[in-house]
């Protein structure tokens, strides 16, 4: 009897020693700055290995013809991005120069001529070290009067769980600069920020089609800034489009939404892989009333694949149907979708089965659920001890 209440005991202490699930937790501060002034973004409980991408969004005006210059000035990260990326896109442009000083003494120099649209698209494979990145600068020449330049940083942390990004934002007098976190997959915080102006922006949405441009890890897809096409649009406003062209979004309510490519978190389901990245529609509280249709490019005509969601930390396969090089699916609410290809590959591309249809919740809190593998072994633990102290009472 002894015994039994001493391996009681030792597996209650055990218990004790457990770490319970934790949450990152992110906060942006402050609502509103003047060119120069520090933007600082508070990161706490952020565990090794979770996916982690920073976006900052840039909207201002500029005169045609005229040059323009969006600087993020010492960058600092607490921790390191393994297997990142920095990525570039603008809008708005006749041509545009990415040009970055990295943590360990490197430099990305790239000058790309704007699409027929007025974009351009710059992406960069590079793991990012923790320290400081001097100095980012997206600049070139004006084609309209008014710019869209995004930047985005996003890998795999290894590091601290706890610190502080920081970076101060130049180059322009008025407008309004948008800083969005994900962490694996999910919407942690975005805040906009007024640039130049006295009002308090709402700290509730992601950026308008913030997006993050090509990665040379999408098998099949194009790099750099390639001339990718989207589908045509019929009716309705013009679609969104991530910055790579690689995702799309149509419909006929589309103000406020946005794509955002991210590193695909989580292991896809049984008998499927992931093809590149994932992309969230964000902001992560948007619904579409009429469904709104997201389409993904996929690496051949021929591609076998399907559409998937991620849902608590899990991917769940969607309706998706296959048109040439395209896959599509219907969206009813903002969330993190990834392209499945198949282990093995069977024939032709197929259309799944089931569909996610859990409602969304609004937070205007940062706190991002990590995985909780120990969750079920705590809940056993636990109830082993109280049946073993009953027993040693009887």
């Amino acid at each position: 009897m002894l015994f039994v209440k001493r391996l009681g005991g030792f597996l209650l202490l055990l218990v004790l020693l457990i770490p319970a699930a934790t949450a990152a937790t992110i906060t942006i501060s402050p609502d509103a700055i003047e060119s120069g002034d520090t933007v600082t973004v508070d990161v706490r409980d952020l565990p090794d290995n979770a996916t982690f991408s920073l976006g900052i969004r840039g909207e201002f005006p500029a005169t045609p013809g005229e040059t323009f210059a969006f600087t993020a000035r010492s960058i600092t990260l607490p921790f390191s991005l393994t297997s990142g990326e920095v990525n570039a896109y603008t809008k708005g442009t006749n041509r545009t120069e990415l040009a970055a000083e990295l943590p360990d003494g490197g430099s990305v120099t790239m000058d790309y001529k704007a699409d027929a649209n007025g974009e351009v698209r710059i992406s960069q494979a590079q793991s990012i070290s923790s320290g400081t990145l001097n100095v980012v600068t997206l600049g070139g020449e004006a084609a309209a009067e008014n710019i869209i330049a995004d930047l985005t940083v996003l890998g795999t942390k290894q590091g601290p769980n706890d610190g502080q990004i920081t970076f101060a934002i130049e180059g322009i007098d008025q407008g309004a600069a948008t800083v969005s976190v994900y962490v694996d997959g999910s919407e942690a915080l975005s805040r906009t920020i007024a640039i130049g102006e006295t009002t308090t922006p709402t700290q509730t949405a992601t950026p308008t089609q913030t997006a993050t441009p090509a990665t040379t890890s999408t098998p099949g897809g194009n790099s750099g800034n390639s001339g990718s096409t989207n589908p045509t649009s019929t009716a309705g406003p013009a679609p969104v489009t991530s910055a790579d062209g690689k995702a799309s979004l149509t419909g006929t309510n589309l103000a406020g939404a946005g794509l955002l490519k991210i590193a695909a978190p989580g292991t896809a389901p049984a008998g499927w892989s992931f093809s590149g990245n994932a992309y969230a529609v964000t902001p992560a509280d948007r619904t579409f009333d009429p469904a709104a249709t997201l389409s993904l490019r996929l690496p051949s005509a021929e591609t076998t694949a399907t559409l998937a969601r991620l849902e608590n930390g899990a991917w769940t396969p969607v309706p998706s149907k296959a048109e040439g090089d395209r896959i599509t699916t219907e969206i009813s609410r903002a969330g993190t979708y990834a392209l499945l290809v198949p282990t093995e590959a069977p024939t032709r591309t197929a259309t799944t089965p089931t569909a996610a249809a859990v409602a969304t919740t609004t937070t205007t809190t940062a706190t991002t659920p990590t995985a909780a593998p120990l969750a079920p072994l705590l809940t056993i633990v636990a109830l082993a001890t109280l049946m073993l102290g009953w027993r040693g009472r009887v």
